[in-house]
């Protein structure tokens, strides 16, 4: 039951990173097509991606260690609770 949640739960934090960068892909080339655009727009995308692609692994990681410590955590208070019995 809890891995089906799980695998729920990352499968929409994956669904909102892609909605979210292809907005930002649609924004930059909306910007690209206006007269007013310069170069210095540019450079930021690059860093902008690195910043998207780092923070949502990290992300992604913490939330798997804690789910996987919360579990663990479930485990040892079920054992505990078995050997006062």
């Amino acid at each position: 039951m809890r891995k089906k949640q799980v695998c729920s739960l990352m499968s929409i934090i994956i669904f909102i990173l892609l909605f979210t960068a292809f907005f930002f892909i649609l924004e930059v080339s909306a910007a690209a097509n206006s007269p007013e655009t310069t170069k210095k727009n540019f450079d930021l995308v690059p860093f902008i991606w690195t910043v998207g692609i780092v923070g949502g692994c990290i992300a992604i990681t913490l939330s798997y260690v804690s789910w996987r410590k919360y579990k663990g955590e479930e485990k040892k208070k079920a054992r505990k609770n078995k050997s006062i019995d």
